[in-house]
């Protein structure tokens, strides 16, 4: 019997990986990373997991272990402080967004951050201005604009082909704060949590955000409610009358009491020749309708996942669906290619800059809210001067 052949070896720049958080995100993170040197071959880069950490040590070294990382720390400035690591990938709890993340940037490193990216617009407005100073690479992990759909939508949008835009309408529901006896996996509202999901979308499809009136509601949630011993944010609900830059008027909602809503991102956009509408809970269909189709008009479904849809392409043949944690992988892959090739982030990915502006349309809902007034928004470009 022949022997064995060695197989050659993968001679591609790696890209070193130092995360900070091991839970739903960084499980998350890791899986997408694991598939990319396969999926997206040959591909401008291979990722190479180096080192993770996290405040608990049997927890983080376990990790290590389950996701695939050479080592563990429980300080997450040993990733800083690693020569190996090019990119830190930072899903660690909402309130470990800055200081770790200003030191990766302080240290040269390309950075990562889940959404939002901070908890106030003035402290994403910091990490933006670090780093662009420092000419690294940054991405906020708004991943759902890496779904087949969403980006086919947006391209029909940006060639005109729902012409003159009528009318927007964003939601996302989800049914987690329900029962008020139930125990909570964050202490995040209807806005933190996902309401920044859907102000991403209307910002990625249609345009900037130039006013808002939002309004909030807490039918279950109680002063009272503790997530890990403190008090949860309030809403359960925000409602947000949102005014685009070209006088376009939508609607952007969110909720966390929708019962039998598990995990539903979804909009229609209605233009003068045709209207689109999507929804997470069925993400490989998009639904397209262009009028002037006679007697059988109406809605077409449309299966994204073909060769000839960009994000779909590197993965399986026609029609062979994609899920979830494929969004994760797309923008990983994108921002990674970006860094082995000094390609830039944006459009499609979405910058520091990005949720610096997402926090600033947070806070002005908040403002609305507050004073019961219509709040205008600081257009993104002030951000960087």
């Amino acid at each position: 019997m022949a022997a064995l052949r060695p197989a050659p070896p993968d001679d591609r720049p790696s890209v070193g990986i130092g995360m900070l958080g091991y839970g739903f995100m960084g499980r998350a993170h890791s899986n997408a990373l694991r598939q990319i040197p396969s999926t997206f071959w040959p591909g401008g880069c291979r990722p190479e997991l180096v080192g993770i950490s996290g405040r608990t040590e049997s927890s983080v070294r376990e990790a290590a272990t389950r996701y695939g990382f050479a080592g563990y720390t429980t300080d997450w400035a040993d990733l800083v402080a690693d020569e190996r690591i090019d990119v830190f990938d930072n899903v660690g709890p909402d309130e470990t967004h800055v200081e770790p993340t200003l030191a990766a940037i302080a240290a040269g490193k390309h950075v990562i951050v889940e959404k939002p990216l901070a908890l106030t617009a003035a402290d994403a407005e910091r990490l933006l201005e670090a780093a662009e100073r420092a000419g690294v690479k940054h991405l906020t992990c708004f991943n759902y604009r890496f779904m087949p759909a969403v980006r086919l939508a947006r391209d029909l949008i940006a060639g005109g082909e729902l012409g003159e835009l009528h009318q927007v309408r964003i939601r996302y529901s989800q049914e987690w704060r329900t029962d008020p006896d139930a125990q909570l996996p964050s202490g995040a509202g209807a806005l933190t949590i996902i309401g920044c999901h859907a102000i991403d979308q209307a910002r990625f499809l249609v345009g900037e955000i130039a006013g808002v009136s939002g309004r909030f509601s807490s039918p279950v949630t109680t002063p009272e409610r503790r997530h890990g011993g403190q008090p949860v944010e309030p809403d359960d609900t925000v409602a947000i009358l949102a005014e685009f830059g070209d006088g376009l008027v939508g609607t952007i909602d969110a909720s966390l009491v929708s019962p039998g809503r598990k995990n539903m991102l979804s909009w229609e956009i209605n233009g003068s020749k045709g209207s689109v509408h999507w929804s997470l809970e069925q993400l490989n269909h998009l639904h397209v309708h262009r009028r002037g189709g006679g007697r059988t008009q109406g809605f077409t479904e449309v299966i994204v996942c073909e060769a000839d849809h960009e994000l779909a392409a590197p993965w399986w043949p026609s029609a062979h669906i994609l899920g979830w944690e494929h969004g994760h992988a797309n923008m990983l892959a994108h921002f990674l290619d970006a860094v082995a090739e000094d390609r830039p982030v944006d459009p499609y990915g979405a910058t520091f800059a990005d949720g610096a502006q997402a926090a600033r349309i947070a806070e002005a809902v908040a403002e609305s809210a507050r004073t019961g007034t219509h709040v205008r928004v600081e257009p993104l470009r002030a951000l960087a001067t």
